[in-house]
């Protein structure tokens, strides 16, 4: 009785989540242990990232990287996925600390990608600008860091969260903050939902868009008008840059080029483009030289 109670009450309060099971039990590769850390997310959930460094002891600028919507983790051995493990090495090849950061498996999930929009638990305008805000404050926290040189990045769901927590007017962004993000980035965001709900959105950091010009999951015209919206509303610097035959996924360095079916029945390519994947890195790379040297 009590189950149903909560179930109704959830449906009729605004913002409430759909019930959506939990998993207590996922695994994660004994491998990762060593470079895991716990935080508190600015709602107050601890959560997990893992964490890497460059092989010096001074104050080094930061990437905090989010995951998309199939989460950070591979399903059955809880590896890091080779999207991420590839991004990670190119900025700790750049001499950056690197925190991939995890915003499902201590909530209990591993993917919501074929979870219907509306009853995904885990939101990018949520959940997950409070998880960037409370790893944000937990890097500038640690003496290894540069406090005013931390930089948000994105990917897909990720993205989507990234442009939610740096908008100008973020609800969980800290009053006490010190120092905010010192820019952002982000690949292939959903921008349709944003644009509806924050028309005259502006970013409070300079922000850099890569998206698939053949992208037919995160369509990239919507993220080309909210930047163009954006600037002309007169709000930090935003950039979009597309690429030709890139669709979604396409800086992942090893995925095949396929179409799979994702949320509400909706078929969507998705694959790795090297001539793309290769300008955007070296776009990234650029960024945030400029970024950190300014």
């Amino acid at each position: 009785m009590k189950c149903w109670t909560a179930l109704v009450l959830c449906g009729v309060l605004a913002g409430c989540a759909s019930p959506i099971r939990a998993d207590t039990n996922l695994p994660v590769d004994p491998a990762l242990r060593p470079n895991k850390i716990t935080l508190r997310s600015g709602d107050g959930t601890m959560i997990s990232g893992y964490l890497y460094r460059p092989p010096t002891q001074e104050a080094r600028p930061a990437v905090l990287m989010m995951h998309g919507c199939s989460g950070l983790l591979t399903k059955k051995y809880g590896r890091l996925k080779s999207r991420e493990t590839a991004w990670r090495d190119i900025f700790l090849a750049e001499g950056y600390v690197v925190l991939l950061l995890d915003s499902f498996t201590e909530r209990g999930q591993r993917s919501i990608c074929k979870v219907s929009l509306s009853d995904r638990p885990i939101e990018p305008n949520r959940e997950r600008p409070h998880d960037a805000y409370g790893a944000l404050q937990w890097l500038q926290s640690q003496p290894y860091v540069a406090p005013d040189k931390i930089v948000l990045g994105g990917w897909s769901n990720g993205a989507m969260s990234m442009l939610w927590t740096v908008f100008a007017d973020a609800p969980q962004r800290p009053k006490t903050l010190a120092h905010d993000f010192r820019a952002a980035f982000g690949f292939y965001p959903g921008c349709i939902t944003l644009r509806k709900r924050e028309p005259r959105y502006t970013a409070a950091v300079p922000t850099l868009l890569q998206l698939g010009a053949d992208d037919n999951w995160t369509w990239p015209e919507p993220c080309r008008e909210l930047v163009g919206t954006a600037n002309a509303t007169g709000g930090v610097k935003m950039t979009a840059e597309s690429y030709e035959g890139a669709v979604h996924s396409f800086d992942h360095p090893t995925s095949k080029r396929r179409t799979i079916s994702v949320s509400n029945g909706r078929r969507v390519r998705i694959g790795s483009n090297p001539d793309a994947r290769r300008k955007a890195i070296e776009r990234i790379r650029l960024f945030l030289r400029n970024v950190f040297t300014s």
